[in-house]
């Protein structure tokens, strides 16, 4: 395996960590924006409050440090804290970064003894290991190619789960 080399920054020197205002659940619509919260995407919303594609790490409940990379155009709720790299695309690519996260135990910044959570300050400190952009892209691209394939064979693996329940059912009228 290759050891990624580069230099070594703090995650708040390569982004904006907020959690932005929480929606009601009451207030999740049939139709509009993909709404993201602590389990991924949640529901759908009249509005959106992030424009463009977002890495958000779940900060609160059983699923606090799950790594999520939301579509453009989305709400992202408070249950999630957002890694806004939008004004550093000269330092980080936000693919790489999201791939670099996904890798990252979180279990050591995880606060609270009754509901698990995640604050900015310890986030703000993460050490993010960067190589040129160039090469943040290179491997971001190889990693997401890997991630298309093992979502296409999941949704085959399903199709197939999907085929055996109905030939079961058949054979037992």
């Amino acid at each position: 395996m290759q050891r990624v080399y580069g230099n070594n920054v703090h995650l708040s020197e390569i982004a904006q960590i907020y959690q932005p205002q929480t929606i009601s659940s009451t207030e999740l619509t049939e139709d509009g924006f993909l709404v993201y919260g602590a389990n991924g995407i949640i529901g759908k919303y009249k509005d959106y409050n992030h424009e463009t594609e977002q890495i958000c790490i779940t900060c609160r409940g059983n699923t606090c440090g799950i790594v999520n990379y939301t579509k453009p155009m989305s709400w992202i709720t408070g249950n999630a804290m957002v890694i806004n790299t939008d004004k550093y695309q000269d330092k980080v690519y936000k693919r790489y970064l999201y791939h670099f996260l996904s890798t990252y135990n979180f279990n050591s910044i995880i606060s609270g003894s009754g509901q698990p959570q995640i604050v900015r300050t310890p986030l703000e400190k993460l050490k993010i290991t960067l190589p040129p952009i160039s090469e943040q892209k290179q491997k971001a691209m190889i990693l997401d190619r890997i991630q298309d394939k093992i979502d296409i064979n999941h949704k085959v693996l399903n199709l197939y789960i999907r085929q055996k329940q109905y030939l079961l059912c058949q054979m037992f009228i």
